[in-house]
C-alpha cells in the first residue's frame, strides 16, 4: 500500500518526504532505503512544541487518520514553497492512510465473522464504525483454484469489483478467497465473468460458489458454510461447471445429508434400479427437458426440435417402461428426484 503511494508521489514532487508514526518509525519515505528504521531526532521532535517543527532541514506537521491514530509528515525544506507542498503532502496522505486503513480493517472484520471470531455486542460496536447495509439483501462467494497461484486471487478480484459499493473482498486462513457482495438477479453471471478473468490471468482452473442469500450481518457466516457446503453438492450434481449457487441447487441439498443406503432403498421401492437402467439416455434428456419446461408438451417440443407427436411418443413409452405418468405433476416430481439421486449415487461410486 505505502510503496505504491511512495512511487505516486515521488513522480509528483520531487523532493525528500515522508510519514513517521508515533512510536518514531519512518512508515514512508521518497528514499525507500530508510523506511522501516528509527528516525534519530525522533525525541528532539516531540518535545518541539511549534505547529510545524523543523529538525535536520526537514518540515513536520501531524495528521490523523481513522481512529484517530496520528502520524507526523515531512517534507524537506524548500525555501517559500515548502508550508504549501507540507499541507498539500498531508491533506493527501491522511485521506489515502484514512481510505486503506478503513478498508483494510473492514476485510479484517469480516474475516473475523466468517471465522467466528467475532460475535454479539462487539460485532454490533464494529459494525456502527463501517455502517454496513443491513437492508440489501447479499451473499458470500467462495472462490477456489486448481493451484495455488503466485498472484494473491484477492488482488484480482479487487480490481474486478474496485467500484461496486459495500463488496468486500478477503482471504481465510484455509486459502479461501471470499467475496461479500449484492445478490443481484445476474449474480452468476457477475461470478462466471470473475472466474473467466481469474483463469485466464492466473492459468489454473478456477470454481466458485454462492452462498445463502442473508441481509443481516450475522448470517454471512452461514452464507460462507452453505457457499463451502454448494462445492461439495455441486461437484456431484454439475459436472462441467465452474460456479454453484446453494439457492438454486434444489432437493438435491437433502441427499447430500442422508445416508446412502436409504437412498438407494428409496429408489428400489419405486422403479426399482433395473427398471431405471433401462431407461436411455435420449429418454432421461427428453424428461429432463419436459420438467425444465414446466410439462408443457408444445414448449418442450420446440425447444428440442421434436415433431409434437413423437415427443407424446416419447412420453408414452416412458410411463409404460416405468409405470409412472410424467404428465402429473406428482410422478414428474417422483421421477426427477430419481434422476437426482441416480447422479448422486453414480458420483459417489455407488451405481
Amino acid at each position: 500500500m505505502l510503496r505504491e503511494l511512495r512511487e505516486l508521489l515521488n513522480e509528483q514532487l520531487g523532493c525528500l518526504f515522508g510519514v513517521i508514526s508515533m512510536k518514531g518509525t519512518i512508515l514512508l519515505c521518497s528514499d525507500s532505503s530508510q523506511e522501516g528504521k528509527d528516525f534519530e531526532q525522533f525525541d528532539k521532535l516531540v518535545k518541539d512544541t511549534n505547529d510545524k517543527p523543523a529538525v535536520d532541514g526537514l518540515i513536520f506537521t501531524k495528521i490523523k487518520a481513522i481512529r484517530n491514530v496520528q502520524y507526523y509528515v515531512f517534507v524537506e525544506q524548500m525555501g517559500d514553497n515548502t508550508d504549501f507542498v507540507l499541507n498539500l503532502l498531508a491533506l493527501y496522505i491522511k485521506d489515502y492512510l484514512t481510505d486503506n486503513i478503513e478498508k483494510t480493517d473492514r476485510e479484517f472484520f469480516f474475516k473475523q465473522i466468517l471465522q467466528n471470531d467475532i460475535f454479539g455486542h462487539e460485532l454490533d460496536k464494529r459494525n456502527k464504525v463501517f455502517r454496513f447495509d443491513t437492508v440489501a439483501k447479499k451473499t458470500v462467494v467462495t472462490i477456489r483454484t486448481g493451484n495455488v497461484p503466485e498472484y494473491p486471487v484477492s488482488e484480482i478480484l479487487k480490481n474486478l469489483f474496485r467500484d461496486t459499493k459495500n463488496t468486500v473482498i478477503t482471504t481465510l486462513d484455509n486459502d479461501d478467497t471470499v467475496v461479500i457482495l449484492a445478490a443481484k438477479d445476474d449474480i452468476e453471471q457477475v461470478i462466471l465473468s470473475a472466474v473467466s478473468t481469474l483463469e485466464e490471468q492466473l492459468m489454473v482452473p478456477v470454481k466458485a460458489s454462492i452462498g445463502k442469500y442473508f441481509t443481516l450481518l450475522q448470517d454471512a457466516r452461514n452464507s460462507y458454510i452453505t457457499s463451502v457446503k454448494a462445492f461439495d453438492i455441486g461437484s456431484l450434481y454439475s459436472e462441467g461447471y465452474s460456479v454453484y449457487n446453494y439457492n438454486n441447487i434444489g432437493i438435491a441439498r437433502f441427499f447430500h445429508d442422508i445416508p446412502i443406503e436409504q437412498l438407494e432403498h428409496f429408489i428400489e421401492e419405486t422403479i426399482t434400479s433395473e427398471v431405471y437402467d433401462r431407461i436411455d439416455d435420449e429418454t432421461i434428456k427428453t424428461m429432463q427437458a419436459f420438467f425444465e419446461n414446466n410439462l408443457n408438451i408444445s414448449e418442450t417440443a420446440r425447444k428440442m426440435y421434436l415433431h409434437r407427436n413423437t415427443l407424446v411418443y416419447r412420453i408414452e413409452k416412458f410411463n409404460k417402461l416405468t409405470g409412472l405418468d410424467v404428465q402429473k405433476f406428482e410422478s414428474a416430481v417422483l421421477f426427477y428426484t430419481i434422476c437426482q439421486i441416480k447422479c448422486f449415487l453414480r458420483n459417489m461410486g455407488r451405481d
